[in-house]
């Protein structure tokens, strides 16, 4: 049996945005996801998380690495969680030091977790620097366990088979998600596949072309189901723009948006490009007024206060 701690804020609260769906002409219900923990600690990767961490103890591990941008949240909630759990956390950021310690970056550095920047740009350099990494403190004697990008493989995956059963009874026409390391996404994929009542399942990419994140969530799919006949995944990256972490119009208007209606913050890496796409399908009448969507809130909000000085100087 796959062992899992119990870390999480669970389950969250699912409930009809009134406001934003009067705006907007369609049934939208959010999934909390936001609310799973702490401003450290919530997020979708804490469900992915209490079955990685559990096997990392499992296997005497003494200290996790992972890695991310300079403000993962990933990154974040898994030094947060490491020290709740007695792990040693080190993260292995992309790109160069920016210096100063702001919003998950500084909370990294308020746990306690060893901070390293790669230099890395892309998803290949990231994971070659974590591997590197990994290999240096098991050459120190240490007993390191290796977390992938996002905590997105099967066994992070399976935090999100578990999640579904909370919408279980609840029918939606559409289910909005992001599609980042893809992890989340072929949880609720999986957990939708066993539902008497399927929803369309969309992704929106905020940073990976189509065809590297489909490949990413179907290698997640096949480590849980290894007898998974595959069928097309309906995933959007239209949505990226300039690239990962940069504003779109479109973005900062959603976050406005549902921060004005709802009051309801979104983050401008993820979940703001995933409500334009959901702002975007409707206006489009792709998802039209009989439907009934769910929005699956995955977190990250405190990164907006990295780009505060921005926010408030933009046009």
């Amino acid at each position: 049996m796959v062992k899992k701690l119990a870390l999480s804020f669970t389950p969250t609260p699912l409930h009809l945005a009134e406001r934003l769906s009067e705006h907007t002409g369609t049934e939208i219900w959010i999934k909390r996801d936001d609310l799973t923990g702490c401003m450290a600690t919530g997020g979708n990767k804490i469900r992915k998380l209490e079955y990685i961490l559990a096997d990392a103890l499992e296997k005497g591990a003494d200290t996790v690495i992972t890695t991310g941008g300079p403000q993962s949240n990933h990154a974040k909630a898994t030094a947060a969680l490491a020290v709740k759990v007695g792990l040693k956390p080190v993260l292995v950021l992309a790109g160069r030091d920016p210096g100063h310690r702001r919003a998950n970056l500084f909370i990294d550095t308020l746990v306690g977790a060893e901070i390293r920047f790669s230099g890395a740009r892309t998803a290949e350099e990231m994971e070659e620097a974590l591997i590197r990494t990994y290999n240096e403190f098991h050459l120190k004697g240490k007993k390191p366990y290796l977390i992938p990008i996002g905590g997105s493989n099967g066994l992070g995956s399976l935090g999100y088979l578990d999640a579904y059963k909370e919408i279980e009874g609840h029918h939606f026409d559409w289910i909005v998600v992001t599609a980042g390391s893809g992890g989340t996404f072929a949880g609720i994929y999986l957990g939708n596949r066993l539902s008497r009542d399927r929803a369309k399942l969309l992704g929106i990419s905020p940073w990976l072309p189509k065809e590297e994140i489909s490949l990413r969530i179907r290698n997640c799919i096949r480590e849980v189901d290894r007898d998974w006949m595959e069928e097309d995944l309906l995933i959007d990256d239209q949505y990226i723009g300039p690239g990962y972490g940069k504003t779109t119009p479109e973005s900062v208007h959603a976050i406005q948006l549902l921060a004005q209606l709802e009051a309801i913050l979104l983050d401008h890496v993820y979940t703001g490009k995933t409500m334009a796409g959901l702002l975007d399908y409707i206006n489009k009448g792709i998802i039209t007024f009989r439907d009934r969507v769910l929005f699956w809130h995955t977190g990250g909000a405190p990164g907006l206060l990295a780009i505060q000085d921005w926010w408030y100087n933009h046009d």
